[in-house]
């Protein structure tokens, strides 16, 4: 299986507490994901956030399911 490692800088005017929440909860994922991608975390909850911890998500893209897993590392 290919790896990827996807990296970013984005500026909140928000406190680290507050973004850290919000982010560690996957479902949250569905709140900023276009709903057209039929966004679906496949995880049951409730999701500890650790490292080592799994997560299984799912989008429709023109009609094919496309399946990913991400590890908090």
């Amino acid at each position: 299986m290919k790896e990827f490692t996807l990296d970013g800088e984005l500026d909140l005017p928000r406190s680290r507490s507050e973004v850290f929440a919000f982010f560690a909860d996957a479902h949250n994922l569905q709140i900023i994901t276009p709903p057209w991608l039929k966004f679906k975390v496949l995880t049951p909850i409730p999701i500890v956030m650790h490292p080592g911890t799994l997560i299984d998500y799912r989008i429709t893209v023109h009609g094919l399911r496309i399946r990913w897993r991400t590890e908090i590392s």
